[in-house]
């Protein structure tokens, strides 16, 4: 079956748009980079009927605080899968709940430096909130739809009595101060399949959208609570020594997070997905 892939780079989808006002107002420059789209034939996308947009992908690097999952003696490297309820046919934002499998890092447990492979969980997974500008927010899956500021994400690592959190934030940080700014961190494509002439009916252009996405996230911030007998902070130890205040407990802070992967073929089952960087009428 043939297939054309159309890559959008959020660098070249941003089209500045000049909108003439009236003479007693200057000129005003609208950056647009783009929309989500999602469809499904016959059908209105809506709040009350949701598209489930699914796939799975690929991790090349995942470091949080002191814990790296890549591949190991035993263990190949972590795998992903992106789930989406999608309402809108049209949107500049894309919620998704990322879920990882087969994590592994190497710690070291006790004395003598001796490093073990262990499994890490985190919990439900990562909320990502997509933007069409190449930025990304991070959250925790549980709860409202919009990213919580106060959600964060454990991070269960087995025989470790420390925990590992993932606040909700904005990556690139320049992203919150600077959103009509376009980034890289984030890139979209959309891949076109020829589909044969018995699935017209639901594909009436001869062809079936997907969205690629791959994600290149650095300065990933996550922290450690510290408790005595429990978890404690030594000197030397990676990170900083953040002490309590403003309801937020001693703990120590972690900047080096980066989180590297991609997705490839993401769906809606019947229906079509991809980005499209035309701008509106």
């Amino acid at each position: 079956m043939r297939r054309l892939r159309l890559t959008i780079g959020l660098a070249s989808a941003a089209l500045a748009l000049a909108i003439l006002a009236t003479p007693a107002l200057a000129k005003k420059e609208v950056v647009y980079f783009g929309h989500f789209t999602a469809s499904i034939f016959g059908q209105e996308l809506s709040p009350t009927n949701k598209a489930i947009a699914k796939g799975k992908g690929e991790v090349s690097e995942f470091r949080v605080g002191p814990i790296e999952c890549g591949e190991t003696t035993l263990h190949k490297l972590p795998t992903m899968t992106f789930k989406a309820e999608v309402e809108s046919e049209r949107s500049s934002e894309l919620t998704a709940v990322i879920k990882f499998k087969g994590c592994y890092a190497a710690l070291n447990f006790g004395k003598g430096g001796n490093f073990e492979e262990v499994k890490v969980s985190f919990g439900k997974g990562l909320k990502v909130e997509f933007h069409a500008n190449g930025s990304a927010s991070l959250g925790n899956p549980a709860g409202e739809v919009k990213i919580l500021e106060t959600a964060a994400i454990p991070v269960k690592v087995p025989g470790h009595k420390c925990k590992l959190f993932i606040p909700a934030q904005t990556l690139p940080v320049q992203a919150e101060r600077k959103p009509e700014k376009e980034f890289e961190a984030i890139g979209y494509a959309t891949e076109k399949e020829a589909v044969e002439e018995k699935e017209l009916k639901k594909f009436p252009s001869g062809f079936k959208e997907r969205l690629g996405i791959t994600m290149e996230l650095k300065k990933l911030v996550s922290y450690v609570p510290v408790e005595a007998g429990k978890c404690e902070y030594k000197k030397g130890t990676e990170g900083k020594y953040e002490p309590e205040g403003e309801g937020r407990p001693n703990r120590v802070e972690y900047n080096n997070g980066k989180f590297e992967g991609e997705f490839e073929e993401l769906e809606i089952k019947k229906g079509e997905f991809g980005f499209d960087s035309t701008p509106e009428p």
